[in-house]
Protein backbone atom coordinates (compact mmCIF):
# COMPACT_ATOMS: atom_id res chain seq x y z
CA UNK A 1 0.00 0.00 0.00
CA UNK A 2 2.86 2.41 0.43
CA UNK A 3 3.29 2.92 -3.24
CA UNK A 4 -0.84 4.08 -3.73
CA UNK A 5 0.29 6.42 -1.38
CA UNK A 6 3.34 7.85 -3.38
CA UNK A 7 0.98 7.93 -6.07
CA UNK A 8 -1.87 9.33 -4.85
CA UNK A 9 0.72 12.30 -3.29
CA UNK A 10 2.88 12.42 -6.72
CA UNK A 11 -0.67 12.98 -8.20
CA UNK A 12 -1.44 15.45 -6.19
CA UNK A 13 1.40 17.02 -6.94
CA UNK A 14 0.74 17.16 -10.47
CA UNK A 15 -2.62 18.14 -10.33
CA UNK A 16 -1.77 21.47 -7.91
CA UNK A 17 1.01 22.49 -10.41
CA UNK A 18 -1.48 22.01 -13.38
CA UNK A 19 -3.96 24.63 -11.45
CA UNK A 20 -1.06 26.99 -10.51
CA UNK A 21 0.30 27.01 -14.33
CA UNK A 22 -3.81 27.07 -15.67
CA UNK A 23 -4.95 30.15 -13.04
CA UNK A 24 -1.53 31.87 -12.75
CA UNK A 25 -0.81 30.99 -9.51
CA UNK A 26 1.06 33.46 -7.41
CA UNK A 27 1.88 35.56 -10.72
CA UNK A 28 1.24 38.90 -10.72
CA UNK A 29 3.80 40.00 -13.33
CA UNK A 30 0.79 41.51 -15.76
CA UNK A 31 0.15 44.20 -12.83
CA UNK A 32 2.15 47.35 -12.78
CA UNK A 33 4.92 47.51 -9.78
CA UNK A 34 4.43 49.74 -6.91
CA UNK A 35 7.65 52.11 -8.02
CA UNK A 36 5.32 52.85 -10.91
CA UNK A 37 2.30 54.10 -9.06
CA UNK A 38 3.92 56.16 -7.09
CA UNK A 39 5.50 58.13 -10.20
CA UNK A 40 2.57 58.19 -11.45
CA UNK A 41 1.10 59.89 -8.17
CA UNK A 42 3.86 62.22 -8.22
CA UNK A 43 2.93 63.64 -11.86
CA UNK A 44 -0.79 63.14 -11.49
CA UNK A 45 -1.38 64.75 -7.89
CA UNK A 46 -0.14 67.89 -8.20
CA UNK A 47 -2.63 68.66 -11.35
CA UNK A 48 -5.29 68.62 -8.39
CA UNK A 49 -4.16 70.61 -5.47
CA UNK A 50 -6.33 73.91 -6.47
CA UNK A 51 -9.71 73.33 -7.43
CA UNK A 52 -12.61 70.73 -5.92
CA UNK A 53 -11.81 67.97 -7.68
CA UNK A 54 -9.49 65.30 -5.21
CA UNK A 55 -6.89 62.83 -7.01
CA UNK A 56 -7.00 59.68 -4.98
CA UNK A 57 -4.36 57.54 -6.31
CA UNK A 58 -2.94 55.13 -8.79
CA UNK A 59 -4.17 51.51 -8.50
CA UNK A 60 -2.66 48.72 -10.70
CA UNK A 61 -5.14 46.61 -12.17
CA UNK A 62 -5.51 44.23 -14.72
CA UNK A 63 -6.26 45.77 -17.54
CA UNK A 64 -3.31 48.55 -16.60
CA UNK A 65 -3.10 51.23 -14.17
CA UNK A 66 -6.25 53.27 -13.42
CA UNK A 67 -6.19 57.16 -11.86
CA UNK A 68 -8.88 57.52 -9.34
CA UNK A 69 -10.62 61.21 -9.01
CA UNK A 70 -13.30 61.97 -6.78
CA UNK A 71 -15.41 65.19 -7.97
CA UNK A 72 -17.99 66.88 -5.74
CA UNK A 73 -21.07 66.19 -8.21
CA UNK A 74 -21.88 64.57 -10.89
CA UNK A 75 -21.30 66.62 -14.63
CA UNK A 76 -24.58 67.65 -16.10
CA UNK A 77 -23.17 66.00 -19.88
CA UNK A 78 -23.50 62.46 -21.01
CA UNK A 79 -21.44 59.79 -20.23
CA UNK A 80 -19.66 60.26 -23.84
CA UNK A 81 -19.32 63.57 -23.55
CA UNK A 82 -17.98 63.14 -19.48
CA UNK A 83 -15.13 60.80 -21.09
CA UNK A 84 -14.23 63.18 -23.92
CA UNK A 85 -14.13 65.40 -21.75
CA UNK A 86 -11.35 63.26 -19.21
CA UNK A 87 -9.18 62.67 -22.54
CA UNK A 88 -9.11 66.10 -23.45
CA UNK A 89 -8.33 68.03 -20.18
CA UNK A 90 -6.65 65.52 -18.01
CA UNK A 91 -5.03 62.61 -19.89
CA UNK A 92 -1.12 63.50 -20.06
CA UNK A 93 -0.32 65.24 -22.79
CA UNK A 94 1.51 63.56 -25.75
CA UNK A 95 4.22 65.81 -25.47
CA UNK A 96 4.81 64.02 -21.69
CA UNK A 97 7.25 61.72 -23.35
CA UNK A 98 9.18 60.17 -20.77
CA UNK A 99 6.13 59.76 -18.24
CA UNK A 100 5.01 57.71 -20.86
CA UNK A 101 7.82 56.06 -21.84
CA UNK A 102 7.18 54.68 -18.48
CA UNK A 103 3.76 53.51 -18.87
CA UNK A 104 4.72 51.35 -22.21
CA UNK A 105 3.33 48.25 -20.66
CA UNK A 106 0.33 49.50 -20.04
CA UNK A 107 -3.21 50.80 -20.32
CA UNK A 108 -3.77 54.11 -18.61
CA UNK A 109 -7.31 55.03 -17.24
CA UNK A 110 -9.04 57.76 -15.53
CA UNK A 111 -11.89 56.94 -13.39
CA UNK A 112 -14.19 60.21 -11.52
CA UNK A 113 -16.57 59.12 -9.27
CA UNK A 114 -18.78 61.03 -7.36
CA UNK A 115 -19.24 58.73 -3.35
CA UNK A 116 -18.51 55.51 -4.15
CA UNK A 117 -15.53 54.71 -5.80
CA UNK A 118 -16.84 51.63 -7.58
CA UNK A 119 -19.60 54.03 -9.61
CA UNK A 120 -16.74 55.60 -11.73
CA UNK A 121 -16.80 56.80 -15.12
CA UNK A 122 -13.51 55.53 -16.95
CA UNK A 123 -11.45 56.88 -20.14
CA UNK A 124 -8.60 55.04 -21.45
CA UNK A 125 -6.11 57.68 -21.89
CA UNK A 126 -4.45 57.41 -25.42
CA UNK A 127 -1.01 56.81 -26.01
CA UNK A 128 1.22 59.19 -28.19
CA UNK A 129 2.43 57.17 -31.25
CA UNK A 130 6.00 58.91 -30.96
CA UNK A 131 7.05 56.20 -28.10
Amino acid sequence: MWWWKNIQTKLLAVVITAVCLLSACGEREHYAPVDLLKEVDRYMAPEFVKGVWRYRGARAIDEGIAVYIQIPDRLDISEAQHKSYLIETICPKAEAIEFWRKLIRYDFYLRTYNYVERNYIEAKCPKPFNL
